[in-house]
């Protein structure tokens, strides 16, 4: 459930301001597997998928906008051996609160949105996939195997960062390299 709960909250950020709000009063309902609401959720998330893969099937543009939350998510899941301690909804849970914290510090988002989303997890014991990384040095522990996510094309990282609820910027828009992510970390991990 967590799995396919955190792909659905991704696409209501990435694309969908309303279906994010329903989200906010729903997701108790669909993680308890009410089939109205799980169908419904299931049903908007997958039109939302659609949409991006048909404006790019080939992913060298638009539907890398998919991976928001992934490049943060694959670094742990890579650091950790694919073990089973944390799955790969959890990993996208944890990746876009970093994602979205790295957004707010690149002035992308504000810190009302980062709030908003963080809420959610909150209210939905869902806060555990992050706070793993409240420290640098969990943070620092991520960059060799952030460098080495599919989405890079050079020597820097390229994140999907978010703008606001529904609205990310454009794929390979937000580059940053190893020493600038490095000065941040400290402030991704507090924040």
């Amino acid at each position: 459930m967590i799995c396919g709960y955190a792909e659905i909250l991704k696409h209501s950020i990435i694309k969908d301001k309303k279906f994010f709000t329903w989200l906010e009063k729903n997701t108790k309902s669909l993680i308890a597997k009410k089939n109205q609401e799980l169908t419904y959720a299931i049903k908007r998330s997958c039109e939302i998928k659609i949409h991006f893969v048909k404006r790019d099937v080939d992913e060298k543009n638009l539907r890398m906008t998919l991976n928001f939350g992934h490049t943060f998510a694959h670094a742990i899941e890579v650091k950790n051996n694919y073990s089973k301690k944390t799955t790969h909804g959890e990993a996208v849970l944890s990746g876009m609160i970093l994602a979205t914290k790295l957004s707010v510090l690149k002035n992308i988002c504000s810190s009302k949105i980062l709030d908003r989303i963080k809420n959610i997890y909150l209210k939905n014991n869902l806060a555990y996939t992050y706070k793993k990384y409240s420290k640098q040095s969990s943070v620092n522990r991520l960059i060799p195997y952030l460098k080495n996510d599919k989405k890079n094309n050079d020597d820097k990282i390229n994140f999907i960062l978010l703008k606001n609820i529904g609205k990310t910027v454009l794929p390979n828009k937000s580059k940053i390299t190893i020493n600038n992510f490095k000065k941040l970390s400290l402030a991704i991990s507090q924040y």
